[in-house]
C-alpha cells in the first residue's frame, strides 16, 4: 500500500525532471575549427543578448550553440526572430529541456 504510493511518486518526480520545448539554434558544424567557432559564437550570443541562456554542446560529429528555453513554438518563433538579425542561419530545434534550466 504504501510502497506503490512512493514507487509513483519517485517516478513521477523522474519522468518530470524535463519537458519538450525549443530551442534556437545559432551555430552547427563539424569543420576543424568547430570547436573555436563555436565557443565564439556562443560569446557573441552571451554579450548580445545577456537575458538569454546559451548552451555549447557536441553531439558526434557536430559541435552546436543553441539558445533559449522556449516550452512554446510561438516563444521560440518570436526568440528566433531576434537573434536572426546577428544569426542569419539560426532555426528552431525541439529540445527536451531540464525544469532547473528554467530557474537560472
Amino acid at each position: 500500500h504504501g510502497d506503490a504510493a512512493t514507487s509513483v511518486g519517485k517516478n513521477l518526480e523522474v519522468a518530470q525532471k524535463a519537458v519538450n520545448g525549443y530551442r534556437i539554434v545559432i551555430f552547427m558544424s563539424n569543420s576543424q575549427t568547430a570547436r573555436r567557432d563555436a565557443v565564439a559564437a556562443q560569446e557573441n550570443v552571451t554579450t548580445l543578448f545577456p537575458q538569454e541562456q546559451s548552451y555549447l554542446s557536441y553531439e558526434n560529429p557536430y559541435f552546436k550553440v543553441a539558445v533559449g528555453n522556449c516550452t512554446s513554438q510561438e516563444e521560440a518563433i518570436i526568440l528566433l526572430g531576434r537573434l536572426r538579425g546577428t544569426f542569419p542561419k539560426a532555426f528552431i530545434m525541439r529540445e527536451n529541456i531540464n525544469i532547473s534550466e528554467f530557474t537560472r
